[in-house]
């Protein structure tokens, strides 16, 4: 009797071994570049909650615009190292009427900070993403249109 759970626990152990082992091998030989697909642009609605003058063309894939309280956020994915992301980001960001503080980098991570005439700073981070080869910004900042 002792012998018979034994062996049916071993049993079952196997096939879920088994069967564990077929989902992580069907997934790898249906998504072999790791399941990262092309990143999806946000929708242009989302896309004209951006400040005025932002363009993240040159930059990469916007993936994502919100409007919370008095800050804006961007979310996109590049290809750019982060170092080379930053300065453009810094560029696009100067032409939608911030002003750079400062880039900090560091190697697989860079961040930029940006200030306006009255209002508090924005900050923009360059890190890696789940897909190798690609980094994902956060961008946030103050919304001009808010108002005092």
């Amino acid at each position: 009797m002792v012998e018979r759970r034994r062996n049916r626990r071993l049993w079952w152990v196997a096939a879920i071994a088994l069967a564990a082992a077929a989902v992580v091998g069907s997934t790898i030989v249906l998504n072999p570049d790791g399941g990262c697909d092309e990143p999806s642009a946000a929708p242009s609605a989302e896309i004209a909650l951006m400040p005025a003058g932002l363009s993240f063309d040159r930059i990469g894939t916007v993936t994502g615009v919100q409007k919370v309280e008095r800050q804006v956020m961007v979310q996109a994915i590049t290809t750019m190292p982060p170092e080379e992301a930053a300065v453009l980001i810094q560029d696009a960001v100067t032409a939608a009427g911030y002003r750079p503080a400062g880039i900090e980098s560091e190697g697989v991570e860079a961040q930029v900070f940006f200030t306006t005439a009255s209002l508090a700073a924005g900050r923009a981070r360059v890190r890696p993403s789940a897909c190798e080869g690609r980094w994902a910004i956060d961008l946030v900042l103050p919304d001009r249109d808010a108002g005092p």
